[in-house]
């Protein structure tokens, strides 16, 4: 018998997975992540029944494959097998020429893309980044758990990831694609995916590729000292950058230059997640590149999985374990798990303190990011923290609308100082209509201006208010615009623009809000801007 075929059966009669204890930390994460996705388990059909872009999910499933295997008790290993066959049977490599081909269904009972049956959509029938997340759980149930799952199935994987990978590298940014090298999440995964499957095969192409993109994303990352992602300042893609890079740490080829470079970059990552959080508030301050949640503590943000699995929970930046958000991201929870001893390990403790210590004194960043490594072009962030209150901004200048998680300005402030575990968040932010912004925070202030008055969407100033807690509207308060907020008072000036009446009732991803518009008058002259001057006064 071959050393191989003794080490799987070893395995598996011992029940051993070849990934160390977790931490208690991690191990809460890991079981609460299991949790919720055992019930989900389709046994028929070997996926995980849930509503994600179709009834079953293929990206759920294959999370869910890592914590079978790592748990390996009674079916686990077999069903996890079987999951994977099922993820490989759904991988579209029929038409090479296709923009999805090495890509896999978002649902097992979808058509592959078509016209007219399911007419290719990027984003719609099908998703370019899905290589991205199922190409990297492969990456790790192979490095965690090869011997349990047999040299054909490791094999089939292997075969899945050439695929993959020459799908993934032919993504360059043109229309309708949109992987340009400062997109960080998908771009830091794609490096994972082919260098390692270049590594495993010796296959040249595929390594050249792997080493190009982590040397070219540590030079964006780095450009001019400015330790910036491309995709900057977003709670919820931090997650899976975070994914990316404790998964290259961990499992990349030791001479790739993505495995080589990965801890410094998260190690400053995570000192800059450390300046912006505001641990009082339980919030990152913004502006945001990206945001589903504007406020962590009510609405999950995947970077607090992170919190979790190396603080434990009741240190994270969380919301109640009934948030569907949360049980959202939570469905990876088993396999950030065994990253996490990877990801702590680059916390020094002067981060580690600011991640859990409030602090009584201000703080003012201000950051530099950049589009690409050819140019200068670049947008600047600015933000101010005080322990109850903290504002963020950005300057850009573009001519694409970035859509609405693109979060340009925000205010955070403790709008019930006495909620518990975290006081019950107020925020204001910008709704992004124009594509020119200039949004500048200070001490107790946020500087809002339109500069090309040539572009879509300069004609007003919109607004969401959200976070205004109950006590406060049932003793008789009520919002009218920003006269009368709780424990804020806020003087706003805006020359020549017209406010309309505060209307209350619409959400945007699951926040309920007002909408507090100033509209910029037709013949309006000049650059219009509006001040905010903000006093905490609980």
């Amino acid at each position: 018998m071959h050393l191989y075929s003794v080490l799987c059966t070893a395995a598996s009669l011992l029940g051993v997975a070849s990934t160390a204890k977790l931490s208690p930390e991690a191990q809460s994460l890991f079981d609460y992540s299991m949790s919720i996705q055992d019930p989900r388990w389709d046994e028929t059909y070997k996926v995980i029944w849930f509503n994600d872009n179709g009834p079953w999910s293929i990206r759920f499933t294959a999370w869910y494959t890592a914590g079978l295997l790592h748990r390996n008790q009674g079916d686990d290993v077999e069903n996890a097998k079987a999951a994977l066959k099922a993820i490989l049977a759904v991988q579209m490599n029929e038409n090479f020429t296709s923009a999805w081909y090495g890509d896999f269904k978002l649902s097992p009972d979808e058509p592959n893309p078509q016209s007219p049956l399911f007419t290719p959509s990027i984003y719609g029938t099908y998703d370019p980044n899905w290589r991205e997340f199922i190409g990297t759980q492969l990456v790790q149930v192979v490095e965690e758990f090869e011997a349990l799952l047999g040299p054909e199935l490791v094999s089939d994987i292997e075969a899945a990831m050439a695929y993959d990978a020459v799908g993934a590298m032919r993504r360059n940014g043109t229309a309708p694609d949109n992987l340009i090298l400062a997109y960080s999440n998908p771009g830091y995964m794609r490096a994972l995916n082919v260098g390692w499957i270049g590594a495993r095969l010796k296959n040249q192409t595929f390594i050249d590729f792997g080493n190009t993109q982590g040397n070219e994303l540590y030079e964006l990352f780095t450009k001019n000292g400015a330790n910036t992602l491309g995709e900057y300042n977003a709670p919820n893609y931090y997650g899976m950058d975070m994914w990316a890079l404790g998964s290259m740490a961990k499992y990349g080829p030791k001479n790739a230059t993505f495995t080589k470079l990965s801890v410094e970059i998260m190690t400053k990552i995570w000192e800059d997640i450390a300046d912006h959080y505001n641990p009082y508030l339980g919030n990152m301050v913004g502006p945001y590149d990206r945001a589903y949640t504007r406020d962590m503590t009510v609405h999950d943000a995947i970077i607090s999985m992170f919190w979790w699995g190396i603080f434990g929970y009741d240190k994270a930046p969380i919301p109640p374990k009934s948030d569907l958000d949360l049980n959202y991201d939570v469905s990876q929870g088993a396999a950030l798990a065994l990253i996490m001893k990877n990801v702590a390990s680059v916390l020094s403790p002067e981060v580690t303190h600011k991640l859990l210590t409030p602090f009584t004194t201000e703080r003012f960043l201000n950051k530099t990011i950049y589009y690409n490594l050819d140019t200068d072009e670049n947008r600047i962030v600015t933000s101010w923290l005080s322990k109850p209150l903290m504002i963020g901004g950005q300057q850009l200048a573009e001519t694409v609308a970035r859509g609405k998680q693109f979060t340009p300005a925000i205010v955070h402030w403790a709008a019930d100082p006495l909620h518990k575990p975290f006081p019950y968040n107020g925020f204001f932010s910008l709704y992004p209509t124009a594509t020119t912004i200039t949004a500048v925070a200070e001490s107790h202030q946020l500087k809002i201006s339109y500069p090309n008055k040539t572009q879509a969407g300069t004609d007003s100033f919109q607004f969401m208010l959200s976070g205004i807690p109950p006590p406060w509207n049932l003793v008789g308060n009520t919002v009218d615009g920003f006269t009368n907020l709780p424990c804020l008072k806020v003087n706003v000036t805006a020359p020549g623009l017209e406010v309309l009446p505060t209307v209350y009732g619409s959400m945007i991803y699951d926040h309920y809000y007002y909408n507090i518009t100033y509209v910029v008058p037709e013949g309006f002259g000049g650059i219009p801007k509006m001040v905010f001057e903000m006093e905490y006064v609980c």
